[in-house]
């Protein structure tokens, strides 16, 4: 190891704390957008779904709406991502977030972090752990996978 990649090693090393810090926000806003993003299209999906005798035809737009996030957040364009259904009720609401934890592989060529944290809406006692895998993508951080159980 040359002195200046022996160097270079420690001021990184000296500055890792704020490091993290920097990269728990990165991907922690990127989630935190696509929430607030699919969280206003679901929330006029469900005002329409909560109407006596709407049409499913009304429906359409918001799924063409979610498809666009879905694209400017997702690399992975598998279509078991991709929206396809309406739901009376929303599932993107970040206020239900909590024990949110980023972790990350620490591969210099490879770098993917993993947004982990429980879904527990305020009336219900029951957890749901939600996990999304992101990478790096051009210059900016992507959605790869979702996980949830």
């Amino acid at each position: 190891m040359e002195i200046r990649d022996a160097l270079n090693l420690i001021h990184r090393i000296e500055n890792l704390p704020e490091i993290y810090n920097k990269i728990e926000m990165a991907v922690c806003s990127v989630i935190h957008s696509y929430f607030d993003e699919m969280l206003e299209v679901e929330k006029k999906e469900s005002a329409v779904m909560g109407r006596e005798n709407y049409s499913s035809d009304e429906l359409n737009s918001f799924l063409d709406q979610k498809r666009s996030i879905y694209d400017k957040y997702w690399s992975n364009h598998s279509a078991y991502y991709q929206p396809c259904s309406s739901s009376s009720e929303p599932r993107h609401v970040w206020a239900h977030l909590c024990d949110i934890e980023v972790l990350q592989n620490g591969d210099d060529e490879n770098p993917l972090f993993i947004f982990k944290a429980n879904y527990k809406k305020p009336d219900s006692s029951t957890k749901i752990a939600k996990a999304f895998i992101l990478k790096e993508s051009g210059s900016s951080l992507k959605i790869e996978h979702e996980f949830f159980g």
